[in-house]
């Protein structure tokens, strides 16, 4: 069984309460434009470039110390996740898979920035529980 909508949501929750207020400040900002962006069908050459101010906050992210950097690209890869499972069960395919490649990926970047060896056969499930582990 994968990542259900509730627990992608509570890992998001969980990623913001572990940031500092400048880099809420940037999710917040950062996240008004992830709920604006293009839908699933859009390709690199139809995207339009980015804005002033996407452009500012992605400056400002490199102002971070790393492990907020860190933070701030795990809550993107979670909040794609999400918006690409609501996308697909709006159009009646499962969202699950979208909610679980997010969690993988997400996981994923949270050992790379601790330095550790990123595990390519890691379950879903286990991916939740690392999201979870303090740091």
């Amino acid at each position: 069984m994968g990542v259900s909508r509730l627990e992608l949501v509570e890992l998001i929750e969980g990623e913001v309460s572990k940031l500092s207020a400048r880099g809420r400040d940037l999710w917040e900002r950062l996240e008004l434009h992830v709920e604006t962006e293009a839908p699933e069908e859009a390709t690199p050459a139809t995207l339009p470039p980015p804005n002033p101010e996407q452009v500012e906050v992605s400056r400002l992210m490199g102002e971070l110390p790393l492990r907020e950097q860190g933070i701030l690209e795990r809550l993107m890869e979670l909040l794609a996740g999400l918006h690409s499972s609501d996308y697909a069960e709006k159009r009646g395919q499962p969202g699950e898979p979208g909610r679980d490649e997010a969690v993988l990926a997400a996981a994923g970047i949270k050992d790379h920035h601790m330095g550790r060896r990123i595990d390519p056969n890691r379950t879903p499930e286990q991916a939740v529980v690392r999201l979870r582990e303090l740091g």
